[in-house]
């Protein structure tokens, strides 16, 4: 097939949204049945934290922190979760059509499949141990174990398993929380408990050893009944049993594991030979990748000029492309896409790059073009634009009122020097109170803050920038008393949100890359502030944020252009009351 579609025809089939469905449930499934694991974790852990007092303190707590997790629901609960989630992690292992991953998920890939093979040789034993034999395997004796009976192997073992463990699931936490709007501001609450836990375990693991090597040192005598097993006892040749089941299951483990990258190369070399799908470029240029791979996938591997601000996860529509030939062949648009697609209002024959796994063969035309999705060596399938990140800032905007009056009956230079003065004074305040001008047009001066920090100070610095290119803007009024007809007025928006922010625009571009929706409200506020009378009109998120705690403020609702609902804002019509809200702000 060739030549243009006609954009009335409808790509792609009902067929798709049934996998598109299957594959949100066992995204979710596995979201689930990972925060599961996380929290036995964290109580693992918490528990172990009380050996910082003693053996004893360590045993009383479990009691509380273990007992539900030994009902029936609890060990259903469990051993389920971990089955489907490990079930899971193996199934997305040879599903994925690459192993080029950014650092943070290749940890967290390399992690996950190190964590069975290092909790058989733990968990498998304790829990054989009381499955079959009904033993009783207190703290004091998984102590012994671990610090007396064999050290050489179950210290190293376990200190693995304890970082394994929690850095896998906090990097898995970490991208289930990032897209919350809640998460900046409480990022440096989470990083010090994250960091915080298991600090606290292993202190409480080392002196619970130290005090357990200290006990066997007197002698058996010391020790209670059963801590020790005698060589040749049932207790011995049991536990003997245990340790060969779970070696047994670890190289099961590891030969499943094997297994499956075995597959995956058989998979990649048959694909590769016998299954793979041209996609065609703008140009005339056709490449050649397996079956799978997304479009986006197949630009970046192929070095092909595509852009994808987000990523390709799904998050914007800079990768969007029109499909020209073969969209038919292409399942529906669901979930994320659809969703992005109908918020852009993209015609039937656009679609999102990152999102399309072609089956069959397929024309494309990227539709945002980049220039540096061209640097991108063959291969590599990074973020194309890594230095853009989405963060919840605070944007302010600055108008200066009526500005064509100042050129008349006066030379252009002289109009000049007054605009001069005026930028100068905006960007003065904002960089002394922590914000970056991000973009200068005519007398119109957008800036953003909180790109280095939490989102409640980001707020408290672009009110305090307010605050002083308000009074700046006061005494330039009196430095050029003499040169102005009438004082300079200004209208100042302010708003908080997310929004994509980076360090530099590329191609030698001046300025800060700053997009999204929260400086097109800042603007539309400052443009409300003439109507309403007042000189800054900030959202009440903003106001909230800033302010730390409740306050008496009376908002009022304002519709803005574009918008579906009113959003509710406080104006500011005095210095004094702005002046008010930063001291409020400071001290909170």
């Amino acid at each position: 097939m060739s030549g243009k579609v006609a954009p009335e025809q409808r790509f792609g089939s009902e067929t798709g949204e049934r996998p598109a469905v299957s594959r949100a449930f066992l995204r979710r499934l596995r979201l689930w049945t990972g925060l599961t694991l996380f929290l036995y974790a964290a109580m693992h852990l918490l528990n172990q934290a009380f050996g910082i007092r003693s053996i004893e303190a360590m045993e009383m707590a479990s009691r509380v922190l273990f007992q539900p997790w030994q009902s029936l629901p609890g060990r259903v609960l469990l051993y389920g979760g971990l089955a489907i989630h490990a079930a899971l992690g193996l199934r997305a292992l040879y599903r994925r059509r690459h192993l080029r991953l950014p650092a943070v998920d290749a940890v967290q890939l390399v992690f996950g499949l190190a964590i069975p093979a290092v909790l058989f040789a733990h968990a498998g034993a304790i829990a054989y141990l009381k499955g079959v034999y009904g033993a009783r395997i207190d703290f004091d004796k998984t102590v012994y174990a671990l610090w007396v009976a064999s050290p050489e192997v179950g210290l190293p073992r376990q200190f693995l398993l304890i970082v394994v463990v929690w850095i896998h699931g906090c990097i898995g936490v970490r991208a289930w929380l990032r897209g919350k709007s809640w998460y900046p501001r409480s990022v440096p609450i989470l990083m010090s408990l994250a960091t915080l836990l298991p600090v606290l375990a292993v202190l409480g693991f080392i002196n619970a050893g130290l005090d357990m090597r200290d006990l066997a040192a007197q002698g058996m005598e010391a020790l209670r009944p059963g801590l020790h097993d005698l060589p040749g006892s049932p207790a011995a040749t049991a536990a003997a049993e245990a340790n060969a089941v779970a070696n047994r299951l670890t190289m099961g483990y590891l030969a499943l594991l094997a297994g499956i990258v075995i597959l995956r190369m058989a998979r990649g070399w048959h694909a590769t030979r016998f299954d793979s799908v041209r996609i065609t470029y703008p140009g005339g240029r056709v490449v050649s990748v397996p079956a799978g791979f997304s479009v986006l996938e197949a630009s970046r591997w192929s070095a092909i000029p595509h852009a994808s601000v987000c990523g390709g996860r799904g998050r914007c529509s800079t990768c969007r492309v029109e499909v020209t030939a073969g969209g038919e062949t292409l399942p529906a648009p669901a979930g994320d896409e659809q969703r992005l697609l109908r918020r852009i209002g993209a015609p039937p024959s656009v679609r999102l790059a990152c999102q399309i796994r072609p089956e069959h063969d397929l024309t494309v035309v990227p539709l945002v073009h980049s220039a540096t999705a061209a640097q991108l060596p063959k291969g590599r399938f990074g973020p194309a634009t890594a230095a853009r990140r989405e963060v919840e800032v605070a944007a302010l905007f600055v108008d200066l009122r009526q500005s064509t009056r100042l050129a008349d009956d006066r030379l252009p230079y002289d109009t000049f020097f007054i605009v001069e003065r005026y930028i100068k004074a905006v960007c003065s305040a904002v960089r002394a109170s922590g914000g970056h001008v991000t973009n200068i047009a005519g007398d119109g001066v957008m800036s953003v803050f909180g790109t280095d920090g939490p989102t409640h100070d980001a707020a408290r610095d672009a009110f305090r920038a307010a605050l002083r290119l308000w009074e700046g803007i006061d005494a330039l009024n009196e430095e050029l008393r003499q040169e102005l007809s009438e004082p300079l007025r200004i209208g100042i928006g302010l708003h908080v949100g997310v929004a994509v922010v980076g360090t530099e625009w590329t191609g030698g571009l001046e300025g800060m890359p700053f997009l999204g929706d929260t400086g097109n409200v800042a603007a539309r506020l400052e443009a409300q502030t003439k109507q309403l009378g007042a000189t800054l009109i900030a959202s009440r998120e903003a106001v909230l944020m800033a302010a730390g705690e409740p306050h008496a403020f009376t908002f009022a609702p304002v519709m803005l252009a574009g918008k579906q609902e009113p959003i509710e804002v406080l104006c500011f019509r005095d210095s004094e009351a702005l002046r008010q809200l930063v001291g409020a702000a400071v001290s909170g």
